[in-house]
C-alpha cells in the first residue's frame, strides 16, 4: 500500500475516469513532502532549498543556520542550511529558499547551557548536531543539539507571521539559557542597526533590526520587529552591544546587539516570537492572533492541516512511493516563496516606504520572476487561484507605489537581479487562465507604457531596460548591455505575453505591434555558428571567431550558446526558419538532448556532476521548457521520450534531489508538471501535453476537478497512443484553457511505443 494512501472507491467512481476504481487516491500528502529534499547536493547541483518550519507562502521561514566541513561557504548556504553539515549557529527567523543569491538568515534564537559558548562581545558558538534525530515535516522541525554538558532538544513549529519554540534540556539540567543574537547574519550581510527591550516581569522582549542582505543591500536594506513571550518567567538576562560585553540591563541599541535569557527548573523552555516588516505594533498583533495559547502541539497539527490542504488540490494516485515523495516534495517547494509581507490586519510596507493595506488579498514578496515565471506562476494559475490572485495584486501594487513592474522584489523593496520584464509574462498568464480578480486594465496600461511608449513612463521602465534599442534594431545591443542575447530572448517572450493580453483586451494596434517585434531575435542568428550570438547597434558580431558553444559567455545569461538558442519558447516557427526547415530544426533539438544524456551518463565524481552542465540541464532556467519543444514542432513522442528522462535524471526525494537551484519553487513546479503530464506555454492560454508518471491526478481548478486519467501509465508506458479531452478524441498535443478552466477529462492511453499520435502531417 502506498504511504498514508486510503481507498477512495467512491471519489473514483463519481469522476468520469476508466482508471481503477480499486487505485488509491494520497489523502495525506504533508506525510509525503520531505522539506530536506534538495537541501544537499553539491555546487551547481545543490538545490538551496529551506529545510526548516513554515506556513504555505509564509514570512515565517524558522531553521538552523548550520556549517559543517564547508564552513558556511556562500554557495551551499543560501538557505543557510545544507544538508551534510554538522553544526547549529542558531535558529533564524526568515529565510529564502533555493535562491542562488544570499540575503535573510536573520533574528535568531539559540538554546544554550549557562555555561555555554557565549563569548566577550554576547557572539554564540555552534553546537554539534545529532542528525539522526533530525525530524523535518511541513510546518515543523525539530532535531538535537550535543553539548558538553548535555543535549538540547530543539522543536520549532511556525504560522505565517510567528513561530513557537520548545527546548528541552538534557534532565540532569536544572534550566538553561536561550540567546536572542540581532547580529547574526548569513555570509554577505549584515546588521547595521538593532535594538531590544526587555520587559521588567521577564516574560517579555520585543525589538527591531536593519538588515542589508546580499540582495536587499541593492535598495539599502529592511526593517525586522519582533516581540517575543516566555511561557515562563526568566530567572536572569543579559544584554550586549558595540562590542561591549554581556551586562544586565533591560535594553540594549547599536550594533551586534544581543540578549541572554536563562530559565530555572527541568520544565522545558518554550518562547513564542511574532514577526513583521510593519511595525512593532504589527509584530504583536501577529504574534497574538496566531499564537493565542500555549499549545505546541495544536499549532504543529494546525499548520500542518493548512499544508494538507493546499496540497491536496492536486491529488495523484499510483506510482511509487518515491514517486509520491518526490511528487509532493516539489509541490510543497512551490509555496515557499514567494512570501506573504502583509501583516495580520493586512497592513504592509510598500516600496515607496509608506504603510498600506491589503484588502482581501495577501500582499506578497519575495518573487524570483525570472525563475518562476516559467513554471510557478503558470502552476498557481492551474490550480490555486488564491495564490495566483495574491501575486498579480501585489505585483500591480509595487508597480503603483514603487513607480514600475519588479523583476525580483524582496522584502520591502526591489533588488533589480536577473533580466527581462517577467512581471508581462506573469499578469498575462494569469489573465488569460482564467485569473481575473485584479485591475487588469491598470496593470495592462503600465505594462504597454513600460513596453511599447517612446518616452518612458514616470516611474522608469521597471524590467524593460534598453527598450528603446531593442525597439529600434529589434534586438537589445552588446555595446549597451553584457548578456544581450538573453536580454533580447527574453523581451520576445515578454512580447509575446503582452501581445496576448493585448488582444485578450482589445487593444489590436498594440497587439499588432507586439506581434511583429517578438520575432526580431532572428537577427541574432549566425550560420557560421549555427547559434544565437550577440550583436553591436552597427549589426556586426560582438565577437569575432568561433565561440566554444558549450561555455557560458557574457553573451547569454547563465546559459550557454546550445541552451539560448531554444530559449525563444514563445516562438518555434522562428526556430524551424533559423535552422532550415522542421526536420532541421528536430535534428539539432535532438542533438542537445543526446549529447545531454552521454554527458550526463558519463558524471561519475561529485565535483563533475556540480558543474553547469552545458546541453540541457534541469538545473537551470533557460531551457527548462525544451523537452515540451519537440511536441510544439509536431513531435509529441520525443517530448514524451526526454521529459521522462529529465523528471527521472535529475529529481528525487532525497537531499541532492533538485538541480541546480530550486529558485523560489521553479524547479520544483517543473518537476510537478513533467509527472502530471501537462506544461504551459507561460504568457499564453495554451497547455502542451506530456507524459503522465501517474494512472490518476485530481486537480482542483475552477468550480471543477480535472482529471489526468492515464489508466496503463507506468515506467515503461511512458507513451501516448490515443487521447480524448472531454471525452471527444484530442489529436494535437497541446490544447487552450477554456477547454478545462471548468473541469473536465484529459484521458490517455498509454503504450511501451511511440505512436504517431498529435504527430504534425
Amino acid at each position: 500500500m502506498r504511504l498514508l494512501t486510503v481507498l477512495v472507491v467512491s471519489l473514483a467512481c463519481a469522476c468520469s475516469s476508466s482508471t481503477d476504481a480499486t487505485l488509491s487516491d494520497v489523502l495525506d500528502p504533508a506525510h509525503l513532502a520531505l522539506p530536506t529534499a534538495g537541501s544537499g547536493g553539491f555546487g551547481f547541483a545543490f538545490g538551496s532549498c529551506f529545510a526548516g518550519a513554515a506556513a504555505p507562502n509564509g514570512l515565517a521561514k524558522v531553521g538552523p543556520d548550520t556549517s559543517g566541513p564547508y564552513g558556511t561557504i556562500t554557495f551551499l548556504h543560501y538557505s543557510g542550511y545544507w544538508y551534510g553539515d554538522t553544526s547549529v549557529q542558531g535558529f533564524s527567523h526568515l529565510h529564502l529558499h533555493g535562491t542562488g543569491a544570499t540575503d535573510y538568515g536573520v533574528l535568531s534564537l539559540m538554546p544554550m547551557w549557562p555555561s555555554g559558548p557565549v563569548t566577550g562581545n554576547g557572539g554564540v558558538g555552534a553546537l554539534p548536531l545529532d542528525k539522526a534525530t533530525e525530524k523535518a515535516e511541513p510546518g515543523s522541525y525539530a532535531l538535537t543539539l550535543n553539548a558538553p554538558q548535555g543535549n538540547i532538544a530543539v522543536a520549532i513549529a511556525a504560522t505565517p507571521h510567528a513561530a513557537h519554540h520548545k527546548y528541552t534540556f538534557d534532565a540532569s539540567a536544572n534550566g538553561g539559557m536561550v540567546v536572542l543574537d540581532l547580529a547574526h547574519h548569513l555570509n554577505d550581510g549584515r546588521i547595521d542597526d538593532a535594538a531590544v527591550t526587555l520587559d521588567p516581569d521577564g516574560q517579555h522582549l520585543r525589538g527591531r533590526l536593519h538588515s542589508i542582505g546580499g540582495m536587499s543591500g541593492g535598495f539599502g536594506g529592511y526593517d525586522v520587529w519582533f516581540e517575543v513571550r516566555a511561557r515562563r518567567a526568566w530567572t536572569a538576562s543579559q544584554v550586549w552591544s558595540q562590542g561591549n560585553p554581556p551586562h544586565t540591563a533591560s535594553t540594549s541599541s547599536g550594533t551586534n546587539v544581543g540578549a541572554s535569557l536563562t530559565f530555572a527548573g527541568t520544565e522545558p523552555v518554550e518562547l513564542q516570537l511574532g514577526l513583521s516588516m510593519v511595525s512593532a505594533a504589527g509584530a504583536k498583533k501577529n504574534l497574538d492572533a496566531e499564537l493565542p495559547e500555549w499549545d505546541f502541539d495544536k499549532t504543529k497539527a494546525a499548520t500542518r492541516a493548512a499544508w494538507n490542504a493546499l496540497l491536496s488540490r492536486v491529488a495523484i494516485a499510483g506510482g511509487t512511493d518515491s514517486e509520491q515523495q518526490t511528487f509532493y516534495s516539489q509541490l510543497y517547494h512551490a509555496f515557499l516563496m514567494p512570501s506573504i509581507q502583509s501583516d495580520v490586519d493586512g497592513s504592509y510596507r510598500g516600496e515607496d516606504g509608506q504603510v498600506h493595506t491589503a484588502d482581501s488579498y495577501r500582499y506578497l514578496s519575495d518573487f524570483s520572476l525570472w525563475d518562476t515565471y516559467r513554471t510557478l506562476h503558470p502552476l498557481y494559475d492551474l490550480a490555486f487561484p488564491t495564490e495566483a490572485r495574491d501575486s498579480v495584486r501585489s505585483l500591480l501594487q509595487k508597480a503603483r507605489e514603487g513607480g514600475s513592474f519588479p523583476r525580483w522584489p524582496l522584502a520591502t523593496g526591489e533588488t533589480g537581479v536577473m533580466i527581462g520584464a517577467s512581471s508581462e509574462i506573469v499578469v498575462a498568464d494569469a489573465y488569460l487562465r482564467g485569473v481575473t480578480d485584479f485591475d487588469v486594465n491598470d496593470a495592462y496600461q503600465r505594462l504597454r507604457a513600460a513596453a511599447l511608449d517612446a518616452t518612458p513612463p514616470a516611474g522608469g521602465r521597471g524590467g524593460r531596460d534598453h527598450e528603446e534599442s531593442y525597439d529600434a534594431l529589434g534586438y537589445v545591443p552588446q555595446d549597451a548591455m553584457d548578456r544581450s542575447v538573453s536580454w533580447t530572448t527574453e523581451f520576445a517572450h515578454d512580447d509575446f505575453a503582452l501581445m496576448n493580453l493585448a488582444t485578450a483586451l482589445g487593444d489590436t494596434a498594440s497587439a499588432a505591434r507586439l506581434e511583429a517585434r517578438r520575432h526580431g531575435w532572428q537577427k541574432l542568428w549566425d550560420p557560421a555558428s549555427g547559434f544565437l550570438r550577440a550583436r553591436n547597434t552597427n549589426g556586426a558580431l560582438a565577437a569575432t571567431g568561433t565561440i566554444d558553444a558549450t561555455v557560458w559567455l557574457n553573451e547569454f545569461a547563465e546559459a550557454d550558446a546550445w541552451q539560448s538558442l531554444f530559449a525563444p519558447a514563445h516562438d518555434p516557427e522562428g526556430l524551424v526558419t533559423i535552422l532550415g526547415g522542421k526536420d532541421a530544426a528536430l535534428a539539432k533539438l535532438t542533438s542537445f538532448f543526446t549529447q545531454a544524456k552521454t554527458d550526463f551518463d558519463s558524471q561519475t565524481s561529485s565535483t563533475a556532476s556540480a558543474l553547469p552542465r552545458p546541453y540541457f540541464w534541469a538545473g537551470n532556467e533557460p531551457d527548462l521548457h525544451t523537452p515540451f519543444l519537440f511536441a510544439q514542432l509536431g513531435r509529441p513522442d520525443l517530448t514524451q521520450q526526454w521529459s521522462r528522462w529529465a523528471a527521472d535524471s535529475f529529481f528525487s526525494e532525497k537531499p541532492d534531489g533538485v538541480p541546480g537551484n530550486d529558485d523560489g519553487g521553479a524547479m520544483g513546479a517543473f518537476y510537478v508538471f513533467t509527472a502530471l503530464g501537462l506544461y504551459p506555454l507561460p504568457g499564453s492560454d495554451v497547455w502542451i501535453v506530456g507524459t503522465p508518471r501517474f494512472p490518476r491526478a485530481h486537480l482542483a481548478i475552477g468550480t471543477g476537478t480535472f482529471t489526468i486519467d492515464a489508466p496503463a501509465a507506468s515506467a515503461q508506458n511512458v507513451y501516448i497512443q490515443s487521447a480524448t479531452l472531454n471525452g471527444k478524441p484530442l489529436t494535437a498535443p497541446t490544447f487552450k484553457h477554456a477547454e478545462v478552466k471548468a473541469g473536465g477529462t484529459l484521458h490517455l492511453e498509454m503504450g511501451p511505443k511511440p505512436s504517431t499520435w498529435g504527430q504534425a502531417q
